[in-house]
């Protein structure tokens, strides 16, 4: 018998945005990307981001993924 895993997204403090990020490898990690989200306290999508990266492996392009949100949050205006 299987668990159900039931997974959610955590709403930030009012006045808070929150990023969520992603990151998917293919053939071995030769092509690889990642993403994510901006979201207010209401789920809002206020901003979001894709790139391809080098090759590399799935905790490298996760990591990634965190940096470039990190980036892009610093340049935006929310």
């Amino acid at each position: 018998m299987k668990d159900t895993i039931y997974i959610g997204w955590k709403r930030p403090q009012e006045g808070w945005i929150k990023l969520n990020s992603d990151d998917a490898c293919k053939d071995l990690g030769h092509i690889s990307g990642c993403g994510g989200i901006f979201r207010d306290a209401d789920g809002q999508w206020i901003k979001g981001y894709t790139k391809k990266i080098v090759a590399c492996d799935a905790l490298h392009a996760e990591m990634w993924g965190v940096v470039f949100g990190y980036i892009d949050g610093l340049e935006g205006t929310f």
